[in-house]
């Protein structure tokens, strides 16, 4: 099966579960997996909606699709530019800056740290985005690959939508991605 949202990838927990001879945990899982997202999205339920961009690449720029879009949307964002359930669409960055995010979450597909010193080399196109805010996470910690760890990444973006509303999870980190030093004294 082609996991593609996140109601398919709870599915696919009872479904393994069922293949496995562990049909009992699996559904007790699903049911606290459920639980975690109704306790994230209820978190911020009337917080507002800020703009969100999730990148996935820069070069050729690539914005979150799959689930994605999903997990933004029950973190109280809204996703401007990926489509939920579909594949990673590429986007100009012309097209991406007229859709006025508030907020960019670039999905790191190595360590945190290969993230951030990409996202340094490109500020100047996250910098185009006119975003107030902007994070680098883990894609492989909690955003790649469809599973529980999906749910730690809706509350990672609660917290990093409404960090007022919602703790992090304690095992799941992100940066704070802020222009280089060199560009935040040029503007002085």
């Amino acid at each position: 099966m082609r996991v593609a949202t996140l109601s398919e990838m709870l599915e696919e927990v009872v479904l393994l579960g069922e293949a496995t001879g562990m049909e009992e945990h699996a559904h007790e899982l699903r049911g606290e997996l459920e639980g975690r997202l109704a306790t994230a999205r209820a978190a911020v339920t009337g917080a507002g909606s800020p703009r969100v961009i999730a990148l996935e690449s820069f070069d050729p720029p690539r914005v979150g699709g799959f689930w994605i879009p999903e997990m933004i949307s029950i973190a109280g964002g809204e996703d401007v530019a990926g489509d939920p359930g579909l594949n990673p669409a590429e986007v100009g960055w012309g097209e991406l800056a007229s859709l006025g995010a508030e907020v960019v979450i670039v999905l790191a597909g190595g360590a945190l740290e290969d993230g951030q010193a990409e996202a340094m080399e490109h500020w100047e196109w996250i910098e185009s985005l006119g975003a107030r805010r902007a994070f680098a996470v883990a894609a492989a910690a909690a955003f790649a690959e469809p599973g529980p760890r999906l749910v730690d990444g809706v509350e990672l973006l609660c917290h990093l939508l409404h960090p007022d509303l919602m703790d992090p999870p304690g095992n799941t980190a992100f940066i704070t991605l802020r222009a280089p030093v060199s560009r935040q004294s040029a503007g002085r």
